[in-house]
C-alpha cells in the first residue's frame, strides 16, 4: 500500500482515473488543492506524486506563487525516486522543474486526436486521447520522448522507469468531457478543436485510454516497488 499525494490546480481538472486506479488498489489518498490555498505536501509525506493539468501556464508565479514551490517539490521527488506523473500542466511542470521550455502550441488541440506511443515499458501503440491543452513542452535533456502527433510533437515524455508526462489527459472520464462541452470557456476554432458532437462521439475511445493510463500506472509503481 502506498501514500499517493494528487496536486490539483483547478475545479474542472478532476483527478479522474488516477485516483480511483489508485483507491482500487487500496492506496492512500490525500488531494491537495492548490488553487484553494492547500499546501503543498512535504517529500516524507508520499510514495507517488500525480500532478493534474489546469488552465494556467506553468510560469504565471505571479498570480500562483505555489507553482514555484511545485517545481522545486516536483525536482525533489524525481531525485529522491518517487513515482512522478504529470498529466498536462503536470507535465509541463515537470519539464519546467527539468530546465525544459514551455512555450504556446501553434494550435490549440482540444478532443480526441491519435497519438503514436513508443515506449520501452509499455511498446508501441497507437491510440486516440482526449487533449485540452494550448501549451507544449520541449523535452528535458535526459527524456525519451514517449508519444507523438502532428500537431504537438512532444506528446509524452519518460525520465526514468517511475517518472513520466503526458501532455494528453489519460486520466479523463465521461463526467468529465460533458462539463467542458457546456464550459462557457471554450478554446478558440481551429482545425484541431472539436465541438459537442465530436467530443461526445470520442467517449468511445476512454475504455483504450484508459487500459494505457492503468498499464503505466501500474509499471511505474511496480518499478518503485510499491
Amino acid at each position: 500500500m502506498a501514500r499517493v499525494a494528487i496536486l490539483r490546480h483547478s475545479r474542472g481538472t478532476p483527478p479522474g482515473r488516477a485516483l480511483s486506479w489508485a483507491q482500487e488498489r487500496g492506496h492512500v489518498v490525500q488531494i491537495y488543492d492548490l488553487d484553494l490555498g492547500s499546501p503543498l505536501p512535504k517529500l516524507e509525506d508520499f510514495d507517488a506524486l500525480i500532478s493534474l493539468g489546469g488552465p494556467m501556464n506553468c510560469d504565471d508565479e505571479a498570480r500562483w506563487p505555489w507553482l514555484r514551490d511545485e517545481k522545486i517539490l516536483l525536482a525533489e521527488a524525481i531525485q529522491a525516486k518517487r513515482v512522478v506523473l504529470g498529466l498536462c500542466l503536470g507535465a509541463q511542470l515537470i519539464a519546467r522543474s527539468q530546465g525544459a521550455a514551455v512555450r504556446p502550441n501553434t494550435h490549440w488541440e482540444s478532443g480526441w486526436h491519435k497519438v503514436s506511443v513508443r515506449d520501452e515499458y509499455l511498446g508501441e501503440q497507437e491510440l486516440f486521447v482526449f487533449q485540452w491543452h494550448r501549451d507544449t513542452f520541449e523535452l528535458p535533456s535526459s527524456a525519451q520522448r514517449m508519444a507523438t502527433n502532428s500537431v504537438t510533437e512532444n506528446q509524452a515524455f519518460r525520465l526514468s522507469d517511475r517518472v513520466v508526462g503526458t501532455q494528453f489527459h489519460p486520466e479523463t472520464e465521461a463526467t468529465w468531457v460533458e462539463a467542458l462541452i457546456v464550459d462557457p470557456d471554450q478554446p478558440p476554432d481551429g482545425p484541431y478543436v472539436q465541438r459537442e458532437g465530436q467530443l461526445r462521439a470520442g467517449l468511445a475511445y476512454l475504455p483504450t485510454q484508459q487500459a494505457w493510463l492503468d498499464r503505466l500506472m501500474r509499471q511505474m509503481f511496480e518499478a518503485a516497488g510499491i
